[in-house]
């Protein structure tokens, strides 16, 4: 695994970690790639090297159609 941030390509360090798709990122650097809110370990799905909250997650990847509201 490395120690480097994907959002901000600097070292991370243990103290300052959180972990998502097996990947390392920085506590600041751990946001929504869509609308930036903060995210947590409860509230963060991972998908092709990228953070997303479960809402923007869902609207992204999630079933699309009738009843799906899309």
């Amino acid at each position: 695994m490395s120690n480097i941030c994907l959002k901000c390509n600097r070292a991370v360090y243990a103290a300052e970690e959180m972990l998502a798709g097996g990947l390392k990122w920085h506590k600041i650097c751990f946001k929504c790639n869509l609308c930036n809110k903060r995210l947590d370990s409860v509230n963060v799905n991972a998908h092709d090297q990228a953070l997303y909250c479960k809402q923007c997650y869902a609207r992204k990847f999630g079933p699309k159609g009738y009843g799906f509201g899309g």
